[in-house]
């Protein structure tokens, strides 16, 4: 690794900081007052050339040639409408010309992006900058062990507002072999759950959604029970039809649980415990619980009741968009508009009381260095802006000013030009996970809010996210990796049925359960907890 000398290396770190100093659908997935929002719009608003109001510190790093010019290259993927990369590296590059006298070459990938990563880290090939995304294949995890990425640690120096940007809890909880490798995206770091809901309907039937207390979907039986019947009674047109959208998963809707290998191997969360008989340093199988035969038995009843649909894919189209519909399950929503679901219905949003996070919140999506960078320094300088600079930021999200979006006379950004036919943009990349910090984007009201309520709600929620007892173990699977196959077998067997409450009655779910959890018994279930708590007692014992 290049070294600078400690005159040099202050300097540098003096001029990023001075930088920041300066500056799933629209507003559904997913932060301001107004003076932030503000603030975050006149960064936003300047443009390259604003570095001449910089600091001294910064223009001595970069007006003199201090920093020697580099070219780095940074691979990552988008969903799909960026088309004009050509205008988006362009103006990074001035801006990066300016800010760190270097240039990145844009790398932008789409359906290829885990052969591209995975064949690139697999054999070694040298790159600098590389987005890590778990839910697209290319996890974090799976490679930090193999002597790819460059340890971050060894570079706060350079990244002072990377560093700052999360506890350092999540810092340890990232950390793989002791190192730290990546820099997590920061943008709704929790399992903010709760209800899109039919205001317009809720209304109609005198019932107050937003006064409810509610921790997760276990809690609304009571409520749904009543509300299904109102509704049928006022609207027996909507009889047959259900009053609340599909939920797919009992995790995280249902409930909170710590997954150490699945479903097979978990444990509870503090102040959000799933199963009352184990706390929160007791790993057991959510199947083979109490708590998932509460779940079962009330999917069954659901459904019997009209909540839930038998069979949702048999229905015309999504009901999120039905009147009929009064509960939608929402993931991840800070703030929405009333027309989130068309015109048919005013939409609300209901967020859980109670939010929660883990260490998959923080390991799935981030980005890396590579262990074989020629300017790790450098490498981290833009991995500093990425995260602490608005006008980078908005640009690798929306794109370029005139070009992508202009002000309005208020003040305020919309999309123009090049992406005024949002199906056919030329650059939108909400909410842009490649890109770092989200939260300090401005952008239309669509879809960060107003005052940028989005990104503010998301800061709101992680810090007040309830926190998983074992951030940052990592199961090694290796002892158990035939069981957790066999198990995973029967576990396709039987979900099926008892996720969805197809089950006939009560005695036909306790029944299909008894069978269920005989199978995993009969498939190493009890292996798998037993050698999951003796990696976690000898981890909490090496802490």
């Amino acid at each position: 690794m290049k070294r600078k000398v400690i005159a040099l290396l202050c300097t540098m770190a003096l001029a990023v900081s001075a930088l920041s100093g300066c500056g799933k659908e629209p507003a559904g997935d997913q932060t301001g007052t107004s003076e932030q929002s503000s603030a975050s719009q006149e960064s936003v608003a300047s443009s390259p050339e604003a570095g001449e109001e910089s600091s001294g510190a910064e223009e001595e790093a970069t007006g003199n040639g201090e920093l020697e010019y580099v070219e780095l290259n940074w691979y990552f993927c988008i969903n799909g409408s960026g088309t004009d990369v050509a205008l988006i590296q362009e103006a990074l590059d001035t801006y990066f010309k300016e800010k760190l006298n270097c240039k990145v070459n844009l790398h932008v990938l789409g359906g290829d992006y885990k052969d591209v990563i995975s064949t690139m880290l697999l054999s070694g090939e040298d790159f600098d900058l590389v987005m890590l995304d778990g839910g697209r294949g290319v996890s974090y995890l799976t490679y930090a062990s193999q002597d790819v990425f460059y340890p971050l640690e060894e570079l706060w120096d350079y990244g002072s507002n990377v560093k700052a940007l999360f506890k350092d809890a999540v810092w340890d909880a990232v950390k793989v072999n002791g190192h730290i490798y990546c820099v997590p995206t920061l943008k709704d770091n929790a399992y903010i759950m709760g209800f899109v809901y039919n205001d317009t309907l809720a209304a109609e039937l005198g019932l107050d959604v937003a006064g409810q207390q509610w921790n997760n979907m276990m809690d609304i039986e009571e409520f749904a029970m009543e509300a299904v019947k109102l509704r049928d009674e006022k609207f027996p047109e909507y009889a047959g039809m259900p009053l609340v959208a599909q939920a797919p998963i009992p995790v995280p809707y249902f409930y909170a649980l710590e997954q150490l290998v699945s479903s097979f191997a978990v444990c509870n969360v503090p102040g959000l415990e799933a199963d009352p008989a184990y706390d929160s340093e007791t790993v057991f199988n959510f199947y083979e619980s109490d708590a998932y035969r509460e779940y079962a038995l009330l999917n069954q009843r659901f459904v019997e009741a009209g909540v839930f649909a038998y069979d949702y894919n048999s229905l015309d189209g999504p009901v999120i968009y039905e009147p009929s519909t009064l509960l939608c399950p929402a993931w991840g929503y800070t703030w929405i508009s009333e027309d989130l679901h068309g015109d048919v219905y005013k939409t609300k949003l209901k967020v859980f009381d109670k939010v929660w996070t883990d260490t998959s919140n923080y390991t799935g999506v981030g980005t890396a260095i590579g262990a074989n960078c020629k300017n790790p320094e450098r490498a981290m300088m833009v991995l500093d802006l990425l995260n602490s600079d608005p006008y980078v930021a908005t640009l690798l999200r929306f794109g370029v000013e005139g070009e992508h979006w202009e002000y309005d006379g208020d003040g305020k950004i919309q999309l123009c030009n090049r992406n005024a036919d949002v199906s056919n943009a030329g650059w939108l990349e909400w909410y842009g996970i490649y890109a770092g910090n989200l939260t300090i984007v401005d952008g239309p009201e669509s879809y960060v809010g107003p005052d940028r309520a989005v990104l503010e709600n998301i800061k709101k929620y992680n810090d007040e996210a309830l926190v998983a007892a074992h951030m940052g173990f990592v199961v090694d699977t290796t002892p158990i990796a035939n069981e957790i196959a066999a198990c995973s077998s029967v576990e396709a067997e039987y979900t099926s049925r008892l996720n969805t409450g197809q089950l006939a009655s009560q005695e036909d779910v306790n029944k299909t359960l008894d069978e269920f959890i005989e199978k995993l018994k009969a498939n190493g279930s009890e292996k798998i907890v037993t050698e999951v708590q003796r990696q976690l007692e000898e981890w909490k014992a090496g802490k």
